[in-house]
């Protein structure tokens, strides 16, 4: 990417945070949860957190690819190697691990669940591995975009199917992760407008900030608008999240910095050390563990994959370091 544009990278790692906090989920719905403030804090990012991470790539993409008009091939190979290549490492070695210890795992391994994971991917040992399924589905229609971005008509028109789309794709058609394709194509489409057109420049005012934080306490925090108008709440938590990203890097441009160049890492190992601490609090099952299991299971799932990437990155031979996306 070149010089690093740094209130995309607070971004980056704001959103990351927002994954990793959403994935605690201590109780996991095994034991009574004692926190309704935890629930509900989970609730609200839950509302917009993944179509966030969406947005951010289209933008990316554009930035990296489009806007640079890079051939298709180069894309493909350097997405394969990106997004493919650490998709398998990770399902195969949690597919062995659900195999060889079947006792711990909530949904084990059969026949439907082999059909499901390797031929119709409409499902997956890691449940998160559907955005990355969804992200490389999305980027294999690079020439779309190009199309798409020719003007500005042509860019109302994408716009306008991609947010089509997302209504008219039932809910039951799982195969190749096509509904949540549907449902997160416009943010991948208008992260793609946002980094051609600069919106993000409208957004980077103290009013600005103000009126999305109204707008995202009113849609994602009190959930005054009803299901069926989900595209305009997950569009308050995108907008208030860039706004708020924009102004902390105008302060703390290195906000995040511990962690944020490792998102992707974070984002595929992070989980497993989370549900090591998910056991321990359903394994003793008393309240007073768990708002210091809470704050641990955030730390150990930010931290251990940034220390374990910083390793790979330095000593690791090159085919492993593909293994995690680096």
């Amino acid at each position: 990417m070149g010089k690093k544009i740094e209130w995309l990278a607070v971004l980056q790692g704001f959103s990351m945070l927002l994954v990793v906090i959403g994935h605690v989920s201590l109780t996991n719905g095994t034991v009574i949860d004692p926190s309704p403030f935890a629930a509900h804090i989970e609730r609200i990012i839950y509302t917009f957190h993944m179509p966030l991470f969406i947005f951010i790539s289209g933008w990316l993409f554009y930035y990296t690819c489009i806007g640079r008009e890079k051939p298709y091939k180069n894309m493909l190979v350097s997405k394969v190697k990106r997004l493919v290549v650490p998709f398998w490492a990770f399902t195969l070695v949690t597919m062995a691990l659900k195999m060889a210890f079947p006792q711990l795992m909530h949904r084990v391994v059969d026949r439907e669940e082999i059909i499901n994971t390797f031929l119709l991917f409409s499902s997956n040992p890691l449940g998160e591995m559907w955005f990355i399924v969804v992200l490389f589905e999305l980027m294999l229609i690079y020439p779309v975009y190009r199309l798409i971005t020719k003007n500005d008509l042509t860019a109302t028109l994408g716009l306008g199917v991609a947010v089509a789309l997302s209504f008219l794709v039932p809910e039951r058609l799982t195969w190749f992760q096509f509904h949540q394709f549907s449902q997160m194509a416009p943010f991948f489409v208008a992260g793609i407008l946002c980094c051609k057109y600069g919106w993000q420049r409208h957004l980077d005012t103290v009013w600005a900030l103000a009126t999305t934080l109204l707008w995202f306490v009113a849609c994602n925090v009190l959930g005054m608008l009803p299901e069926s108008m989900k595209i305009v709440t997950v569009s308050a938590g995108i907008a208030f999240s860039f706004s708020l990203c924009l102004s902390l890097a105008r302060f703390r441009p290195q906000l995040f910095g511990s962690f944020r160049d490792y998102t992707f890492q974070i984002f595929l190992m992070g989980i497993f050390f989370q549900m090591v601490i998910r056991w321990i609090y359903v394994k003793f099952d008393n309240e007073l563990l768990f708002w210091p299991l809470w704050l641990i299971s955030v730390l150990i799932g930010v931290y251990a994959p940034t220390l374990i990437a910083i390793a790979l990155d330095k000593y690791a031979p090159k085919y492993m370091k593909m293994c995690f996306g680096l």
